[in-house]
Order: C-alpha cells, then structure tokens, then sequence
C-alpha cells in the first residue's frame, strides 16, 4: 500500500511538473519561503519594526542595504528579547542592528561589523542558523534612549529566483517597574577584512585576533562568523596573572549555523583579561562551499569573499 502511494505521489509530482512545462511556468517560481513565527514567551512583539522590502533579482551581486528606522517611542525603552523573521530568508545572508542617536548624520559612513563604533549600541543580528528570539538574561537588557533609532546593514545575495523580502524585527520591552541594571553589550573581535589572504588549495589556513577588556566583565556568550571557507573558530582568555581557560570551541564551523552559544553559567573576566579567537579556513577542493579552490580568497563583504570575527556579549561586572 505504502508502494503505490509513493507511486501516485511520484505520478502527481510529474504531472504537475509537466503541467508546469506546458504553460511555460518555471516550476522555481511557485516554491515560497515558510512564514516565521514569533517565540518569545508566546507572546507577541510590544513593537515590530517593518523593515523596508526589497526586490532581489535572481541574478548579480547586491551591495549590503543601510537602512535607518526612528525609534518613535517617546520615552526610554529597554529591550529583553528580540527576534528577526526574514520575508524569505533564502536571501538574507545576514541583517546586523544598532541602536543609534536619531540625528541628520545617523545613517552616514558604511557599518563595518569589525569595527566597534562608541557612537552605536548592537541590539542584536541574524544569520542562518538564528530561528528564535534571543533573550537577554536576567536583569539585562539593550537600552534605546529617547530620541534613537534602528541602523540596520543587510546583505542579499541572488539564489536564481526573484523574489522580495520585507523581513520583521520584534522587540520586547521590561516592564517599566522592573528596569535592568545592566546594560547588555557585543564586542567583535575580528581581522580586518584588508588582511584575510587565504592561499589556493590551503586546508587549513591559520587566522587569529585579540582583544584586551579594560575593565571588569561578565562574559555571557559567543558568535562565531565566517564565510563559506570557514572550519573551525574558538576563543580563549588568557588572565592578567597570565593563566589561560578556554570559552568555547566550534570545532565544525557551518556557515548555515550561526547561533550565539550561550554559557551554561557566565565567566568572569577581571580588567586586563585577553581574549584570543583562532580559526581555520579551507580553500581547497575538499570544501564544496568554496567558489574556486584554486585561487586565492581575499577578505571581503561578499559571501565569496572572507571574514573572521567572533563577537563576545558581556555586561559590566555586578558589584
């Protein structure tokens, strides 16, 4: 019974593929992304910032989009959760968003994810990989200050369909009697894209970076980010007494993976603590995420192109 209903599926599945044919339909046009959901605690977002939708066209190469949202809240705002939902996320390479000072020049200058800019606090990104809501832990948050609005950097890249994507940020807000009294925070610790030169046929190519935390911090998280030549990232501390313990270790690097790993339980970094972040990358023909493995990679913004940056989340240390 199971065979002949395999069968008729298999007999349907032709016939509409026929169908298709015959009336010119290229049958990739009529596949649709899945809608997301919100998961946050059942609830539904206090706020959903509508991001403007784009059409990507099957084809080419597209420049990241820089898009600032005022924040018209009219009071300070701290966030507790926030999720991304993607209008078709076969698209969104990834969607990096900061809270800003909605000023005349908020949205001047490119957003480089490498550099840390004191003028703009990281809410939160997505990356394949991202399905739920992040929450920020217990008497935590990201504070918006009246007055502020989401920059957000997107990245598309063409996949050999059409299609728009009009992706959604929901935010949940604290309870205005239960304000935070830590402010969350991302540090990015990475190698200028100017320096990533990965050689033809290399396997396992060597990257690292460093980065010292001048006061104390409690460390909750880690994000790896590379590109399809990723393998492999960890990060280290190596204590002001010159002791070292390990954070983390993605031993199998999977660019369709990106999640924050969070700590079962935080770590403690006094001031003078070193974070170091080491990694692989694999330009050979072994990895068939690699566009031509016999030719250099160079750092860069597209997914082609390189980059090595592991992002820490921490807030100051309670007293």
């Amino acid at each position: 019974m199971k065979k002949t209903s395999i069968a008729m599926l298999a007999m349907a599945a032709a016939v509409s593929f026929q169908a298709n044919a015959a009336t010119g339909v290229d049958p990739l046009t009529q596949v649709q992304p899945m809608d997301g959901e919100w998961f946050h605690d059942g609830s539904a977002p206090d706020h959903i910032v509508e991001v403007p939708s784009f059409n990507v066209p099957a084809t080419g190469v597209i420049d990241y989009i820089d898009s600032v949202i005022p924040l018209e809240f009219g009071e300070e705002k701290w966030v507790k959760a926030v999720q991304f939902i993607p209008g078709d996320k076969r698209v969104l390479h990834h969607l990096l968003s900061y809270v800003v000072a909605d000023t005349p020049d908020a949205g001047e200058g490119m957003l480089d994810e490498t550099v840390n800019d004191p003028r703009r606090e990281f809410l939160e990104g997505y990356a394949p990989g991202k399905e739920y809501a992040t929450e920020f832990p217990e008497n935590t948050g990201i504070k918006v200050p009246e007055g502020s609005a989401l920059r957000m950097s997107i990245h598309y890249t063409s996949f050999g369909q059409e299609t728009t994507d009009a992706t959604r940020v929901g935010l949940w807000f604290a309870d205005e009697n239960e304000t935070p009294e830590y402010e969350f925070h991302t540090y990015s610790v990475a190698t200028p894209m100017n320096q990533i030169e990965i050689p033809a046929g290399a396997m396992n190519h060597e990257a690292s970076s460093s980065h010292v935390f001048e006061d104390d911090i409690l460390l909750y998280g880690f994000r790896a980010h590379m590109h399809y030549r990723g393998k492999a990232m960890s990060a280290r501390v190596v204590y002001p007494d010159n002791s070292s313990e390990d954070i983390i270790n993605v031993a199998d690097y999977n660019f369709a993976w990106q999640p924050t790993y969070q700590l079962d339980e935080p770590m403690v970094l006094p001031a003078g603590s070193r974070v170091v972040v080491e990694g692989l990358f694999d330009n050979s023909q072994y990895n068939l995420g690699v566009p031509d493995p016999t030719v250099d990679a160079m750092g860069g913004l597209q997914s082609w192109e390189e980059m090595f940056i592991g992002y820490f989340s921490y807030t100051d240390l309670p007293e």
